[in-house]
């Protein structure tokens, strides 16, 4: 198996307009930053198991190779059962405590993160005051995150009522100014036919919310793989023009799997078995381009 980091590239220049406000945007109970011109979004996940030690290779990488991100996504399974021993031994792993800080990181909720019955609470209890929370029930098992004209939200599945879900996510989409970016994570991946695991119903409500205000990125994990997809409608169906771009990304450390079968979602997986990587997204005035290359 391949033991190197790689980090996934590939070009996707994506035109919208883009609107800088000359003060810094104000969201009640969201997390909001001063603007930024160019922004760096580091993505990986399902870190639980830390095979090869890839979980602190990959700190390695974000903490002394490429260092010029502003926010991680982490695409959950972050521990490997939500109990307080798997709390404890993740955030051991080498360099993870210089990773897991306020504005450093954004974590989705996760099947393994609340497996144990104390999942909820420890989630609660090592999440706060790293993770931002939410305008609605001032948890962080939901969130948005706002950089510059970025916003990045976090959706859960595991620990929120379906309609508090939505009724939140509608409303904070409905706040956004006309030409911001939106990103969004959640655990699962929104479509089965594109890999092995098993997707999330109630995400379809999710993407067409963020489809109408013209999300452009959707970032998941769960499969231990990295797959990239063309541009897709919240159907499903490819969308060139105003479609959402999918990418899995869930080879931080857990069981590596083979390369899954392309269909007419897929635009890019790797030719052999998964391998840790992280993905770099940089967004700058009305372009995103998603990096690949190879480190050491």
């Amino acid at each position: 198996m391949k033991r190197s980091i790689l980090i996934l590239l590939s070009l996707i220049f994506l035109s919208v307009i883009n609107l800088y406000p000359q003060q810094p945007t104000k969201v009640t109970g969201d997390t909001a930053q001063t603007i930024n011109k160019r922004i760096k979004i580091a993505v990986w996940g399902d870190s639980r198991e830390n095979l090869d030690n890839a979980t602190e290779n990959v700190a390695g990488i974000l903490l002394n190779k490429i260092t010029d991100w502003d926010i991680q996504i982490h695409t959950g399974d972050f521990t490997h059962d939500g109990s307080n021993k798997a709390w404890k031994r993740s955030l051991s792993y080498k360099g993870m405590g210089k990773l897991f800080t306020k504005n450093k990181i954004l974590l989705v909720t996760s099947n393994h993160d609340f497996q144990s019955p104390s999942g909820r609470e420890n989630w609660d209890k090592y999440t706060a005051g790293v993770l931002p929370i939410n305008s609605l029930d001032s948890t962080t098992h939901f969130c948005a995150y706002h950089l510059g004209n970025v916003h990045i939200i976090c959706c859960d599945a595991y620990a929120t009522d379906s309609t508090k879900m939505q009724l939140w996510l509608d409303n904070y989409l409905d706040n956004i100014k006309p030409g911001e970016w939106i990103i969004a994570a959640w655990h699962n991946p929104s479509f089965s036919a594109i890999s092995y695991k098993d997707s999330y119903n109630k995400s379809f409500l999710w993407l067409k919310s963020l489809y109408a205000h013209h999300c452009r990125f959707v970032f998941n994990g769960h499969a231990h793989i990295y797959l990239r997809t063309n541009p897709l409608d919240p159907n499903g169906t490819i969308d060139k023009k105003n479609g959402i771009v999918h990418i899995i990304n869930g080879t931080g450390g857990a069981s590596w799997e083979d390369q899954q079968t392309y269909v007419d979602k897929t635009a890019f997986t790797p030719d052999e078995k998964s391998f840790p990587c992280i993905t770099f997204l940089t967004i700058e005035g009305n372009h995103g381009v998603i990096d690949r290359k190879s480190v050491v």
